[in-house]
């Protein structure tokens, strides 16, 4: 079960846009992301919430993963929209690349402090 994002959380960030979204598939959409972003970090949300900048990035990064994960679900093939106006979905985008590095580096240690 999500820790860092709960899904009355998710529904007030995302608004109308989750209003016939299920609490269950919202959940689990919720899980999924913090547990891809623990792993992509190679930390456990303890490791998020002991730095307040690093646990707010955190929380971003999973409300933003959450959300393209409910997004792919109406898209099984990674493609949204239909004809010339349709694009793939990435797995990967550069948004979350930025933020991942971001709460690293909010977690380093300076040198002169250790």
């Amino acid at each position: 079960m999500s820790i860092l994002v709960n899904v009355q959380q998710f529904r007030d960030w995302a608004g109308a846009a989750v209003s016939t979204v299920s609490d269950p598939l919202i959940q689990a959409c919720l899980d999924e992301a913090e547990a891809g972003l623990c792993a992509d970090l190679g930390l456990q949300v303890p490791d998020l919430q002991a730095v307040d900048q690093a646990h707010d990035l955190a929380v971003g990064e999973e409300l933003r993963r959450a959300s393209r994960l409910l997004a792919r679900r109406n898209s099984p093939e990674a493609i949204s929209g239909f004809g010339e106006a349709a694009f793939a979905v990435p797995s990967r985008d550069p948004d979350s690349a930025r933020t991942l590095s971001a709460i690293l580096a909010t977690l380093v240690i300076p040198p002169a402090v250790a």
